[in-house]
């Protein structure tokens, strides 16, 4: 959205981080706007001095956490993909106290019984159900299905394209990878990753990798 005396009136967001899934979280925030404008998105916070005053899709770079001593009044939504990363920059975020915003693309389709989080991503053509539960700081990105009473913890991140049946939890941290169909009543545990493609009939227990038809644990993760 182009800078304009309007902007007084609209929340200002910084997007924290400056990789691609920023920007798609940037388009995310001006598909909403063109619905109804609410949103004055400013710039991207990073904390690699090389990212610093480069442009990304018209706008700025405007440096590292430091810039907010002088950036009161702004909300921020963090736009970094990886879950242990994105989970360490907003507890930095948290420590000074800046305010989280959530965003959803106009064409995702939610029912009003669902219940998100702070700094919930939703991008287009998702379709959530009914009496779903959303933590904080979770993606969902593009055309994902979530069904009835499941419950998505904390910095979960769904790639594009799965089926989520409905009664699943995804514990927090958990990783899905593109195309992947998990069965009724399932849970995945804490920080695991289930692999692009993966058919999931079974729990998964806490920090595995699993994949495959129907997934199987191959590894585990460090604690």
């Amino acid at each position: 959205m182009h800078r304009s005396k309007m902007a007084q009136d609209l929340t200002k967001v910084i997007i924290l981080g400056a990789g691609g899934l920023a920007r798609e979280v940037l388009w995310i925030f001006r598909e909403a706007n063109k619905v109804e404008p609410r949103w004055d998105v400013l710039g991207f916070i990073d904390e690699n001095p090389e990212n610093h005053g480069k442009v990304l899709c018209g706008l700025p770079v405007l440096g590292d956490f430091s810039w907010f001593a002088g950036g009161e009044g702004v909300k921020v939504i963090c736009g970094i993909g990886n879950n242990r990363s994105r989970k360490k920059v907003v507890e930095k975020a948290k420590e000074l106290k800046l305010e989280f915003c959530s965003i959803v693309d106009p064409t995702a389709r939610m029912s009003s019984y669902v219940e998100c989080g702070e700094g919930v991503v939703v991008a287009s053509g998702n379709i959530i159900t009914t009496q779903v539960q959303i933590g904080s700081h979770v993606f969902i990105n593009l055309a994902n299905t979530i069904g009835h009473d499941a419950v998505i913890h904390d910095y979960v991140n769904l790639a594009p394209g799965n089926n989520v049946s409905g009664d699943v939890t995804l514990e927090e941290g958990v990783q899905v990878g593109t195309g992947c169909a998990i069965i009724p009543g399932v849970t995945v545990g804490e920080w695991s990753t289930i692999g692009a493609g993966s058919v999931v009939i079974r729990d998964i227990p806490p920090y595995s990798v699993a994949v495959g038809v129907p997934a199987k644990v191959i590894r585990t993760k460090e604690h």
